[in-house]
């Protein structure tokens, strides 16, 4: 096995502002206007806490009352394209006073090409369209961020993904948004290929003492720990994911934790994820001396194939926003028909937000009465992930940064599918009669006999359902449960 030098160790003063000089402000000229970070958290006191939009106090409140919070995407590559965007949601949807938005940055930014998003808004001029996926917000700079923060009512988080979001996340903050995403395991195995997770997380240190800094000083924030992965990963693996990258956010000094589950559109075995989940974010932190964070459950969609249809995509949408309210999340991220081909449109946006209020209104207080099943769910995923973290914190000698690690190498860390070259893959996954996901083969990981006996009886449940052995035609079919539209007979 490789050797590595990461632990799961607080960023000193020097270290940070020497990483903040040399790695995070040379890698584009935008990063002149934000080099005082002192006037930076000044600024983005004014236009979040003193403007009364304020992300991080949004969440919290709403978590404190009882509220759900709903939060678009959006993302286009013209500042004036983001502002009509925007501001049509606000105006044509029942959004506000109870809304978030989660605006994404295009591919090229992402992957640092800032030279390839200056082509995309040039292009996106010319055209009078845009011609990239999401805003640029580094070439774009501090400046447009400010006034996007100023002329939209609804606090603002980025989404930045991939390898290094350092400087737009530096933008972002300095403009009164929410940024700096704690998720090193998350973005390695969706979003990446080559970069090794160690350096990944040295890179999330960075961004996550960033907040944390800004938090310290009177603005603030509620980064992200997201298990969205690519939509084709079981519940406790997300679980644990969640729980492990608590520790490396709560090192650094974050206070408060947005938990971002990407479910997997079971009621009970989403909702049994995300009440363990929780729990045990709060358990590990409490025992590595981290006694003061708060955490608050928040869904994503579904992050595998969407139906290419309006019916079928609506009903799957309709059934993420049921399944958030049900569970018991305060704000739910909003996914649009216009996704299964494309990105956000401002009318696929608005219509999301109307059906998903819609939706708010006929449940109102209802909530999932916890019972047998549930905590059953519970009790096998708190089996799963207590496994999974031990087995990585004993390997690192108590060091969950460097367990993470050890763990991809052994193949214990691992999950189906991922472009990233690092995952052993050989995990298998199907769902069984209800739908619920569940391990047909777990590979190399952990886990205990229980847990693999649980998921074996489930599985044959379906086989009988459907009066066939199962095979690995079904973890393929699997792969499109939701996506494929139905066959007319005739």
């Amino acid at each position: 096995m490789a050797e590595y030098a990461i632990r799961n160790k607080r960023l000193t003063d020097e270290e940070f502002f020497r990483i903040r000089r040399e790695e995070v402000l040379s890698q584009w000229e935008t990063s002149r206007d934000i080099e005082n970070l002192d006037e930076n958290i000044a600024v983005a006191h004014e236009l979040s806490v003193g403007a009364g939009r304020n992300y991080a106090i949004k969440v919290r409140e709403a978590y404190e009352q009882g509220r759900h919070l709903f939060q678009p995407q959006f993302g286009q590559a013209l500042t004036e394209f983001m502002l009509n965007g925007l501001g049509y949601v606000e105006s044509e949807s029942p959004i506000l006073p109870d809304g978030l938005w989660n605006i994404f940055s295009d591919s090229y930014t992402r992957k640092n090409n800032y030279k390839m998003a200056a082509v995309g808004i040039e292009r996106s001029r010319k055209e009078g369209a845009t011609m990239l996926n999401g805003w640029p917000i580094v070439n774009h700079g501090v400046a447009e961020a400010r006034r996007i923060k100023r002329e939209i009512k609804s606090p603002m988080s980025l989404n930045s993904t991939d390898e290094d979001g350092r400087l737009a996340s530096e933008i972002a903050l300095a403009a009164g948004w929410n940024a700096c995403n704690c998720r090193s395991v998350q973005e390695v195995m969706a979003h990446c290929k080559d970069i090794r997770l160690d350096e990944e997380i040295r890179i999330n240190q960075y961004e996550t003492r960033l907040a944390a800094l800004y938090h310290e000083r009177g603005v603030p924030q509620s980064p992200h720990i997201s298990c969205n992965l690519t939509g084709y990963d079981s519940c406790g693996f997300k679980s644990f994911i969640m729980v492990a990258q608590s520790l490396l956010g709560a090192e650094q000094g974050l206070k408060q934790i947005y938990l971002e589950f990407g479910i997997n559109m079971n009621l009970i075995q989403d909702t049994a994820m995300m009440r363990v989940t929780k729990r045990l974010c709060e358990e590990y932190c409490a025992r590595f001396g981290y006694k003061d964070v708060l955490f608050i459950q928040n869904n994503n969609m579904f992050q595998g194939a969407f139906p290419p249809r309006l019916e079928e995509c609506s009903s799957m949408m309709a059934l993420a926003v049921t399944i958030g309210i049900l569970g018991g999340s305060t704000a739910l991220v909003l996914k649009c028909q216009d996704e299964a081909f494309a990105t956000p449109s401002k009318e696929g946006m608005g219509a999301s937000v109307r059906m998903a209020r819609e939706i708010e209104t006929l449940l109102a207080d209802l909530r999932l009465p916890i019972g047998d099943e549930v905590n059953e769910e519970e009790r096998i995923l708190e089996l799963e992930i207590r496994a999974m973290m031990e087995k990585c914190l004993e390997a690192g000698d108590g060091d969950i940064a460097l367990g993470l690690c050890l763990g991809v190498d052994a193949g214990w860390v691992q999950t189906m599918i991922s472009p990233w070259t690092y995952n052993r893959g050989n995990v298998l996954l199907m769902r069984d009669a209800e739908n619920a996901m569940r391990y047909y083969d777990v590979g190399d990981m952990p886990l205990p006999k229980e847990v693999i006996e649980y998921h074996k009886e489930k599985l044959g449940g379906r086989a009988k359902k459907e009066g066939r052995p199962l095979d690995f035609d079904m973890v393929v079919a699997d792969l499109q449960y939701a996506s494929r539209l139905p066959v007319i007979q005739k």
